[in-house]
């Protein structure tokens, strides 16, 4: 079946650096489409350099993909160091790296699913308290970051955010975005509900916002896993005997409905089960 939407993928930067697992992500790397956006999530502890170091190494490795770096709001000490790592970026990729995520930063968040959590936020130490307070500080537009991506939450967050209020904050951070001349893209958190998930797109659009959106699906993994995930992230877990299939088929068909001007742009995939797992199963739903 066709997607009718592009790709974009999450890969931890250990998993491209990791002796034992760098040359196989790599080469799986080597499957998807020429474009496909890979996201490299920022997590507490990583090694200062490990960005750098994954960028330099998709850069040389995989040029035919987008590397998206996170940035953890809160987590940075200083404006000055948030532009030394975009320097440091920039050189890492030739001076080609164009787009960047940006999540809060919550401690204890897992920000490869979870975008970190505005409804527990974490004492900032730095300038930085919200993203907003970063995209407004104009840094990214600074260093040649032209797209800036976003954390959408289909389901809200936790019980103090609706999905309606949700849109709101998020507009006030698309609107920063375009009053700077920058891009925003929506990227949304982990979603087993189809209907739920394109539903907060659907809600986007009513609410006038044209920025792009990914939507945030997860490939096959173990039950468990999958349960355990939800749990953390804060969403209703997946129903007994979920068939990820079944859930991109809605999508898609949503999709074809929608079109791109109205519908997503891409899906995003979070790699819960593995990489190989994740990239065969959606080499195998696009044959059918």
């Amino acid at each position: 079946q066709r997607l009718y939407m592009r790709l974009s993928l999450e890969v931890l930067p250990t998993k491209l650096l990791g002796s034992g697992t760098s040359s196989l992500t790599t080469s799986l790397l080597a499957l998807v489409p020429r474009g496909t956006r890979v996201y490299l999530p920022s997590l507490p502890g990583d090694a200062p350099a490990a960005m750098g170091a994954a960028l330099a190494h998709l850069h040389a490795s995989a040029p035919h993909v987008e590397p998206v770096p996170h940035i953890a709001a809160s987590r940075v000490p200083s404006e000055a160091e948030l532009l030394r790592r975009l320097d440091s970026w920039q050189e890492a990729c030739s001076n080609q790296l164009s787009e960047v995520l940006v999540v809060r930063g919550d401690e204890g968040a897992h920000d490869t699913a979870a975008h970190g959590n505005p409804a527990s936020p974490r004492p900032s130490g730095g300038p930085f308290a919200t993203t907003l307070d970063l995209l407004e500080s104009g840094a990214l537009a600074r260093r040649g970051v032209e797209t800036v991506g976003l954390c959408g939450h289909p389901e809200g967050i936790g019980a103090t955010v609706s999905t309606g209020e949700g849109i709101v904050h998020l507009k006030g951070k698309t609107a920063a975005l375009r009053r700077a001349g920058q891009q925003p893209r929506i990227v949304t958190q982990i979603c087993f509900d189809a209907e739920r998930a394109t539903g907060f797109v659907d809600a986007l659009r009513a609410a006038e916002e044209e920025a792009p959106v990914s939507l945030g699906l997860v490939g096959p993994a173990k039950a468990q896993l999958l349960q355990r995930m939800a749990l953390q992230c804060g969403v209703r877990p997946p129903p007994p005997a979920t068939e990820p299939s079944e859930l991109l088929e809605r999508v898609a068909v949503w999709q074809r409905l929608r079109g791109q001007r109205h519908g997503a742009e891409a899906i995003h995939i979070y790699p819960f089960g593995g990489l190989r797992t994740t990239l065969q199963w959606l080499l195998r739903v696009e044959g059918e």
